[in-house]
């Protein structure tokens, strides 16, 4: 059962998923990116409008481009996920908040939930250069 669960997951999204999740993702980072404010702020929004148009991409590509471009999505996870528990850590967050709050334990949860699926992806794909190619 195990295997035939990964076959699957190897196949990748359907082409109807891969168009609705590529055109939602292109629209929110245009849309990021055109409303961007002119204060020092703007630099984030470039970044996640940039973001998601690469998700958008990750959609449109197949085979190594498309595992070249999750790995960079996984990376990004993988940094995000580090960057909230250590900065948690060391600013003295709480162990413990409202699921909504930010908290030691829920940097746990993120790093967990995304940080090492993200790594986990980018080691399987190898940036694209492995020979073994999942998701085509």
């Amino acid at each position: 059962m195990y295997k035939v669960a990964e076959e699957k997951i190897n196949e990748g999204l359907s082409p109807f998923s891969r168009i609705f999740l590529g055109s939602i993702s292109a629209l929110f980072g245009f849309m990021m990116i055109l409303i961007a404010p002119p204060t020092d702020k703007l630099i984030y929004f470039y970044l996640f409008g940039g973001f998601c148009l690469v998700i958008a991409l990750a959609c449109i590509f197949k085979g190594r481009i498309r595992q070249f471009l999750g790995s960079i999505i996984g990376l990004v996870l993988v940094f995000l996920s580090g960057w909230y528990l250590i900065s948690q850590i060391l600013n003295d967050g709480a162990m413990f908040s409202e699921r909504s709050g930010q908290s030691i334990f829920n940097a746990i949860l993120f790093t967990v939930f995304f940080g090492v699926p993200g790594l986990t992806y980018a080691i399987k794909t190898k940036f694209g250069f492995n020979d073994r190619s999942p998701n085509q």
